[in-house]
């Protein structure tokens, strides 16, 4: 999963419509899912920029998977999943939805993946995995919360946070379905060269 953070709004390193071209970039290149995430846009701009990106993304890739950060409305409106954080609308309300893609929630410990499971989430992700550039001040959790997360839970669960190739392919190999990046696949100097690493890493 690419996690298109600021694809809005944009980042302080990226303006909005650089994080949009990237994200497309990253799946003609091969990546299978990205989820739209920008907390710091408002209603409006969340909305256009939602649905300029999917529009992009399906017409390379008309099977992407598709996830939206919190807000309901535009997964409903984009035909998406959502995943569900500390904003926006809640894990009842997602499975409630109907909603036609995945609802995934962030969990940050293997109690919280196994209460996402219990409230009918389709995945976890499980962060900080690694020391990660996004959120520099959050203490990394290491690789056992994750195993933890995936054996008590039974769900999918993407290691996030600081991925690299080979730290997906240890999350791999711990119990993680997957993993979810930002930096590693937006700021990559060979998207063609970085996707493939991360897919071969997690195809084990």
């Amino acid at each position: 999963m690419l996690i298109a953070d600021g694809f809005a709004s944009g980042r302080v390193e990226l303006a909005a419509d650089e994080v949009r071209q990237r994200a497309v970039a990253a799946v003609v290149a091969g990546v299978p899912w990205v989820s739209l995430r920008d907390p710091d846009a408002d209603d409006a701009a969340f909305a256009a920029g939602a649905r300029e990106l999917a529009a992009a993304l399906r017409d390379v890739r008309p099977d992407v998977v598709l996830s939206v950060h919190g807000r309901i409305e535009v997964a409903r409106g984009i035909g998406a999943g959502l995943h569900v954080g500390r904003r926006g609308a809640t894990l009842a309300e997602a499975v409630g939805a109907g909603l036609p893609g995945p609802v995934g929630v962030s969990a940050h410990s293997a109690t919280a993946a196994a209460h996402a499971a219990r409230g009918g989430a389709d995945y976890v992700t499980v962060s900080p995995v690694f020391a990660t550039r996004t959120h520099p001040d959050a203490v990394p959790t290491g690789v056992d919360p994750l195993r933890l997360a995936a054996e008590r839970s039974g769900l999918p669960v993407l290691a996030l946070g600081g991925m690299t190739p080979p730290r997906a392919r240890i999350a791999r190999l711990v119990g993680a379905h997957g993993a979810a990046a930002v930096s590693a696949l937006l700021f990559a100097w060979d998207a063609d060269r970085t996707v493939r690493q991360f897919l071969e890493a997690v195809n084990v």
